[in-house]
């Protein structure tokens, strides 16, 4: 027997990740448009090839573990990305340097910097996330009006 309601653990998955789409988009335009800079430390970094023909920027993805001092508070942060960078991953007692974009009010949000520059993200970069965020709270708006009509 059909009662049309959406299976509760669907509807939480689903919530979480229009969220979460939300946050990162919010976050990196904020980062763009008011974050602060400082020099981070490199506490890990990886690299894998995904696809050698790629389009530029695609070919690999970048894992970087990172930490930053603030006001004398140390705070740390972790990114994932799409790029062609293929650096050599970090050696025992290497230490590499990254620009690293935060939030002066709230400096556990930050990302590295390449990664919210509006030159480097370009205006389709910036349009996407605009694009995200629209239609992550329509989304929302909708399916919270469909659970009120079921």
């Amino acid at each position: 027997m059909k009662t049309g309601r959406v299976n509760p653990i669907i509807l939480l998955i689903i919530v979480a990740c229009l969220l979460y789409a939300l946050y990162n988009s919010v976050s990196i335009l904020l980062l763009g448009l008011f974050g602060e800079t400082t020099v981070g430390t490199l506490t890990s970094y990886s690299n894998r090839l995904d696809e050698s023909r790629a389009p530029s920027n695609e070919s690999r993805t970048v894992a970087k573990g990172y930490r930053f001092t603030v006001g004398g508070r140390e705070y740390q942060g972790h990114s994932t990305y799409k790029s062609d960078e293929a650096w050599p991953n970090l050696k025992e007692g290497e230490r590499r340097t990254e620009l690293i974009s935060y939030l002066a009010f709230f400096p556990r949000v930050n990302k590295p910097t390449h990664l919210v520059d509006f030159d480097e993200l370009g205006v389709g970069g910036v349009f996407f996330y605009l694009v995200t965020i629209v239609g992550s709270v329509i989304l929302l708006v909708l399916l919270r009006r469909e659970m009120r009509r079921t």
